[in-house]
C-alpha cells in the first residue's frame, strides 16, 4: 500500500514538474531555482577540482625533491652516526638508499650582501645530491673545484645574493660556535669558511628560497662535527608500501627519532591547502543552500494553484501524507535536476580544461611555474557534492510540504 502511495505521489509530482502552470511566474521561479542550483553545483565541482589539481602539482614538486622518509631527532640537534642503525635500514625491503645529512641555518655573505640560509651538507654522489643536480638551471653540481668546496643555491637565494657563477667571488659562511663566546670580539663567536658557487637549482618549492647544498665534509667542519649527522634521508622503490615501511623504520630507530613521510615533511602546507578547500566547500555549499530556497517560493505558489486539485484528491480518498509527498517530490525533482545538470556541466568544463588548457595563468606568457590552471577530478568530491544536493533538497522541500499537510489537517480540504 505504501509503495503504491509513493508511486502515485511520484507520478503526479512528475506531471507537475513538466506541465505548464497557469501562472507563468511559477515557471520562471522554478527555472531560476534550477539554473541557480546548476551554476552553484558546477562551481563546486570546478573549484574543488582546481584545488585537487594544485595539490597534486605541488605535491609532485615536493615529492621530487624530498626523500621518501626523513629521520630526525625528537629532541636535540645531532646524533652519532656510529650508533645509528643504518645497516638495518639499508637491508629493509624496498629501501634503496640511506643518506647522511648535516643541516642548519647559517649566515651567508656574498660581496656586500648577506642572507640567512639553510645549509644542507650531503655526501657527494648520493641520491640527495643528485636530486638537486637534476633541477639545475644554471652551472653544474660539482662538489669541489680543486680543493675548494662548492655550493648549489636555490634560484631565489641566488637572486637575493646576486650570485654571479662566472665570477671567482666566494660565498663566506658564518656559523655560531657552540663553545663560550668572547663578547669583546663578536667575530670570534662564529666559525667561518668559504664556498665556491657553481650551480643554481629551481625546484618550484620553498627550497629555492633558502637552501644551499654543499658537501657534507664542509658542513661538518664548519659546525665542528666529527661523525655526527642531523638527519637521515631514506629513498625507496616506487612500489614500496609506504605505511608498512614507515612502521618498520620507526620500530628500528626507536622513540628517540621522528620518521616523516613525504607528506608529513610538508605537513603545514598540505593542512593549509586542505583547510582552504574545506572553507571554500562550506561557502559554496551555503550559496547553494540559499539558491535552493527559491524552491520554497515556487512550491508555495504551486500549492495555491493546485488547491482545487488537492481538494479533489482528498475527496477521492488521498491522505494528507500523500498530498504532502506530491509537493515534496516535486521540489526535490527541481533541485535534483539542477544539481545533476550542474555536476555534468562542471565535469565537462573540467575535462575541457584538462584536455585543452583553455584558462592560462598570467596570460600564458611563460613567467609562471604552472602555465595553466591544473584540474584533477576526484570521484569522492562528486559523491560529496551529490550528497550535499540531496540534503539541501530535503531541507528546502520538506518545509512547504509540511506547511501544506498542516493546512490540510486544519481545513479537511473542504
Amino acid at each position: 500500500m505504501k509503495s503504491a502511495s509513493r508511486q502515485t505521489a511520484f507520478f503526479i509530482a512528475k506531471r507537475y514538474v513538466v506541465s505548464r502552470k497557469k501562472h507563468n511566474i511559477i515557471n520562471v521561479i522554478s527555472i531560476v531555482s534550477m539554473v541557480g542550483i546548476m551554476v552553484c553545483t558546477a562551481a563546486l565541482v570546478i573549484v574543488l577540482s582546481v584545488f585537487n589539481g594544485l595539490e597534486e602539482t605541488i605535491s609532485g614538486w615536493f615529492n621530487d625533491n624530498n626523500p621518501d622518509f626523513m629521520i630526525t631527532l625528537r629532541e636535540g640537534k645531532s646524533f652519532e652516526t656510529a650508533e645509528f642503525p643504518m645497516e638495518k635500514l639499508q637491508h629493509l625491503d624496498g629501501v634503496t638508499e640511506v643518506d647522511e645529512m648535516v643541516s642548519d641555518l647559517a649566515l651567508v655573505t656574498y660581496q656586500d650582501r648577506q642572507e640567512l640560509l639553510q645549509l644542507i651538507g650531503v655526501d657527494t654522489g648520493s641520491r640527495t645530491m643528485q636530486v638537486y643536480a637534476d633541477v639545475l638551471v644554471d652551472g653544474d653540481a660539482r662538489p669541489y673545484y680543486g680543493e675548494q668546496a662548492c655550493a648549489n643555491l636555490g634560484t631565489v637565494a641566488a637572486g637575493k645574493l646576486l650570485v654571479n657563477l662566472k665570477s671567482y667571488d666566494l660565498l663566506k659562511v658564518y656559523y655560531p660556535k657552540r663553545t663560550k663566546k668572547n663578547l669583546a670580539d663578536p667575530a670570534s663567536a662564529f666559525n667561518t669558511d668559504y664556498l665556491y658557487p657553481t650551480g643554481v637549482f629551481a625546484s618550484n618549492t620553498d627550497h629555492d628560497q633558502n637552501y644551499l647544498v654543499c658537501p657534507i665534509e664542509f658542513a661538518r667542519n664548519l659546525m665542528h662535527y666529527q661523525d655526527q649527522a642531523t638527519s637521515m634521508a631514506i629513498y625507496t622503490n616506487p612500489s614500496a608500501d609506504v605505511k608498512k615501511l614507515q612502521h618498520e623504520i620507526e620500530t628500528i630507530v626507536g622513540p628517540s627519532f621522528v620518521v616523516k613521510n613525504q607528506q608529513q615533511q610538508e605537513e603545514t602546507l598540505f593542512k593549509t591547502m586542505q583547510s582552504e578547500k574545506l572553507v571554500t566547500y562550506i561557502i559554496l555549499a551555503f550559496i547553494l543552500f540559499v539558491a535552493a530556497f527559491n524552491i520554497i517560493g515556487a512550491i508555495g505558489m504551486l500549492v495555491l494553484e493546485k488547491q482545487r486539485d488537492n481538494a479533489i484528491l482528498y475527496s477521492l480518498g488521498a491522505s494528507p501524507s500523500l498530498i504532502q509527498r506530491i509537493f515534496l517530490y516535486e521540489g526535490m525533482a527541481v533541485s535534483l535536476i539542477g544539481g545533476i545538470l550542474g555536476i555534468l556541466l562542471g565535469v565537462i568544463v573540467c575535462w575541457l580544461q584538462q584536455t585543452f588548457h583553455l584558462i592560462k595563468l598570467g596570460g600564458g606568457d611563460g613567467y609562471y611555474a604552472i602555465p595553466y590552471y591544473p584540474v584533477e577530478m576526484h570521484l569522492t568530491d562528486l559523491l560529496l557534492i551529490l550528497i550535499t544536493i540531496l540534503l539541501i533538497n530535503v531541507l528546502t522541500a520538506i518545509l512547504p510540504a509540511h506547511m501544506l499537510k498542516k493546512s490540510i489537517n486544519k481545513t479537511s480540504m473542504i
